[in-house]
């Protein structure tokens, strides 16, 4: 049977922008009474961050929460590409309005009042193909069997987590681990990275990023804390992968800067040929 978690994810959400409070109570009641999950938003910069941090499902975006409303259409059609859009405004719309938010990157544009059951009904239809898709593309970045990141999947995750840390200032480390047996194999390398997952912190990102590489980001990780994990994770290696001997290399982001998940790999690579230290 599926578990509570699975249902959850199952539930489209969708982020709900609007600085009209009597439409959010009025949406958000008929959203949540089809087993939606609902993220709400009152400005631009809020309906920004949060279809990046969120990844709804679906948008419903009033075109009065930005002085140009379908300017803020574009840009969330840029950074959530695939996202259904649906635009409401106070007013019926005119043939002209309902062709700039089609251009603009929305699915509709529906006047207000809102037909609520024909507006809920057309949602769920967006929202399905969307859900699918996002749930196959999340099996291609987690290995089933493993549940650790893939290569395509750790590089998209290291990406989010660089952001992220730029975003609020924080470091970021990256460590790379490569087992010293000179032909290492695919179970040697996956039993080291599941070692790692286990008794890494929840929020370090683990996963294969070559046949005998393994890596994992740190955030909130500067240099020393770095070295610190490193160290750990070896001793793990060690005591409970069954006495695998490992190389390691690792590299960790100045919180001034601005960071470069794909940059913060290649100088822990670096590290790693450089130091030739077996542990």
């Amino acid at each position: 049977m599926p578990s509570e978690i699975d249902r959850h994810h199952r539930q489209p959400l969708i982020l709900l922008a609007s600085k009209e409070v009597g439409l959010v109570q009025e949406l958000m009641k008929a959203l949540l009474g089809e087993g939606f999950r609902v993220v709400t938003a009152h400005d631009e910069h809020d309906t920004l961050e949060k279809a990046q941090s969120h990844r709804p499902h679906g948008i419903v975006l009033d075109v009065g929460v930005a002085p140009r409303g379908y300017s803020l259409c574009r840009t969330l059609r840029a950074v959530s590409l695939g996202t259904p859009i649906v635009l409401v405004c106070p007013r019926h719309p005119t043939r002209d309005e309902e062709l700039e938010a089609v251009r603009a990157g929305a699915w509709e544009l529906r006047g207000t009042p809102l037909d609520t059951e024909d507006f809920i009904a057309r949602l769920s239809a967006y929202t399905e193909p969307k859900l699918e898709l996002d749930r196959v593309s999340e099996e291609c970045l987690v290995d089933r069997v493993s549940g650790l990141y893939t290569q395509l999947g750790l590089v998209k995750r290291a990406e989010e987590l660089a952001a992220l840390a730029t975003r609020h200032g924080l470091a970021l480390a990256c460590m790379v681990f490569r087992p010293a047996d000179h032909l290492p194999s695919r179970t040697t390398s996956n039993r080291l990275a599941q070692t790692f997952k286990s008794v890494g912190r929840s929020s370090d990102a683990v996963g294969r990023t070559g046949r005998a590489e393994v890596a994992v980001f740190a955030p909130a990780s500067n240099s020393w804390a770095a070295g610190r994990l490193v160290d750990r994770l070896i001793d793990c290696a060690i005591n409970y992968g069954n006495g695998i001997e490992v190389r390691s290399g690792y590299s960790a982001s100045s919180p001034a800067h601005k960071i470069s998940a794909h940059a913060l790999l290649a100088r822990a690579r670096s590290a790693l040929e450089a130091s030739g230290l077996t542990h």
